[in-house]
């Protein structure tokens, strides 16, 4: 076979590669989430499986230099992707509600390890089968690797922005198996007819599975899409009466399985969650002002403060949750919708807001670039002279999984602001949320006044002062995120026991 064979060989080996490591990393975002230790845990399973595929590769092309050694590689490797969302949901579902840590690097060695140590023996023998002596061999090793390379980068490209949220998970892995595997298929096809025969024995199996019905959630899923920002999920939970009678349902917002809204139908007293109602009253006698709600969730804040008479002005990145809300939790026609990063939009908006909520929720994840010194400063530019920053976080305040809250704090004061904490409730902090009230340097405004009701926090021992230099709140969050994605897996562990299955992932 000419070079350029071998050379188209590696590109298809390289995009492969890319697509199974972001598919794998959404394939444990439901279960685990996708904040730091996940992407942490996938990519060092990824280097490790190709730094060993690159080592047995080199061995094995220095004993045999065959073409037909390649294309065994190819379709075993190809077999592994093909069956690699059929192996994560089963590995997960059995082991996925073991200690946390162990639990994700687990599940994510045994279904993604082995395709990636496969595509790492690509490479060298490529190199071995395309070099014709010593003088040549650099060129042609950086040749292979380069082109691979570039498969890699068009195939995130691809998987990022169109094939995860156009076609899910689990297809795409078949396509990429099937696409990697089908020509060694036709190249071995004599030479090894049993091995062909398993290959297309998995193909045909993969294929059966993904167009078989899966189980019933039990209770109506209307809504369940994957994308780069996780999987978004709307679950209707029915209600009844004391006589079991059906009165209507609690429509529940999760993302990553980590719930972000409710819509209570028959509970106006408990149509939307308890922050929603405390924010809300705590702008009372302030309509007419101008707000800008940074995440939407399920549009609850926003719909109160639009019926409360305040112009609002929503930002969200994910075109998911702005369709979800508008479809399904009755966000009201009047509010303004904008799709963009939040901090971002802030930088480059020339509005002035009375009050800037930061509600930026990604499944139990904040974003550490909305929560530094420099992001509070563009916050204060884009504030009126009588203007507030609030913002809602986890429950999280004592110990290291209180450190994050504690530094957005102590960042607050570092930026100017006067702030005040106010948490949903003075029991559980697993069960609770913080909101921040914070003034900014030189507002007219004064400090949110104290009720005998409310129990503030205003004073805290430590924290670390955030900047852009340093935007560690993912990591200093660990322990907050593990507690919260505890709380997700326990219920979902449950609800399966109950008979209620809900979907890994499509």
């Amino acid at each position: 076979m000419p070079r350029k064979f071998f050379f188209f060989l590696s590109f298809i080996e390289g995009a492969a590669v890319m697509i199974a490591e972001l598919i794998g990393a959404k394939m444990l975002s439901p279960q685990f989430g996708s904040s730091l230790y996940v992407w942490a845990t996938v990519m060092a399973i990824t280097l490790g499986g190709l730094a060993c595929g690159y080592f047995v590769g080199g061995v094995i092309s220095s004993k045999k230099r065959s073409p037909l050694v390649l294309y065994t590689i190819l379709l075993i490797g190809s077999a592994f992707i093909i069956l690699m969302p059929f192996l994560s949901k089963s590995i997960i579902y059995i082991f996925g509600n073991y200690s946390l840590i162990p639990s994700i690097i687990f599940c994510t060695f045994v279904f993604l390890f082995p395709p990636v140590f496969m595509m790492g023996m690509v490479s060298p023998v490529i190199v071995s089968l395309c070099t014709r002596n010593v003088e040549e061999a650099g060129r042609v090793s950086g040749s292979v690797y380069a082109i691979s390379t570039a498969g890699g980068i068009i195939a995130t490209f691809l998987t990022g922005f169109f094939i995860i949220p156009t076609f899910g998970l689990t297809l795409p892995c078949i396509i990429t198996g099937i696409s990697l595997g089908i020509i060694p298929l036709f190249l071995l096809i004599k030479k090894f007819k049993t091995g062909v025969a398993i290959w297309t024995l998995v193909v045909a199996w993969g294929l059966y599975k993904f167009f078989s019905p899966e189980l019933q959630p039990g209770i109506p899923v209307p809504y369940n899409e994957e994308g780069m920002m996780g999987q978004v999920m709307v679950v209707d939970y029915p209600i009844a009466d004391s006589a079991g009678n059906f009165k209507g349902f609690n429509r529940t917002l999760y993302v990553n399985r980590m719930t972000q809204a409710q819509l209570n139908e028959t509970d106006s007293a408990a149509r939307y969650f308890g922050y929603v109602d405390l924010l809300a009253s705590s702008l009372s006698g302030e309509t007419g002002k101008k707000v800008l709600i940074c995440g939407m969730g399920g549009g609850g804040l926003a719909n109160r403060l639009h019926d409360a008479g305040f112009s609002v002005d929503v930002c969200e990145i994910d075109p998911r949750i702005s369709f979800v809300a508008k479809e399904y939790f009755k966000l009201n026609p009047g509010i303004n919708v904008i799709l963009d990063d939040a901090r971002h939009f802030i930088k480059n908006s020339k509005t002035l807001y009375d009050i800037i909520v930061l509600d930026v929720f990604k499944g139990e994840e904040i974003p550490s670039h909305c929560f530094t010194k420099e992001a509070f400063d563009e916050m204060t530019t884009h504030l009126e002279s009588s203007g507030m920053l609030i913002i809602n976080s986890n429950g999280y305040i004592d110990d290291e999984k209180g450190l994050g809250n504690r530094s957005i704090a102590m960042t607050l004061s570092a930026a100017g602001y006067d702030w005040k904490i106010l948490p949903t409730e003075s029991n559980s902090e697993d069960w609770r949320n913080l909101e921040f009230f914070a003034v900014p340097p030189g507002s007219s405004r004064p400090q949110r006044k104290v009720r005998m009701e409310d129990v503030y926090i205003e004073k805290l021992p430590d924290g670390i002062v955030l900047t852009d230099d340093r935007p560690i709140l993912d990591i200093i969050n660990i322990p907050a995120y593990k507690a919260w994605r505890k709380l997700s897996i326990d219920y979902f562990t449950a609800e399966m026991a109950r008979g209620r299955y809900f979907p890994l992932f499509k």
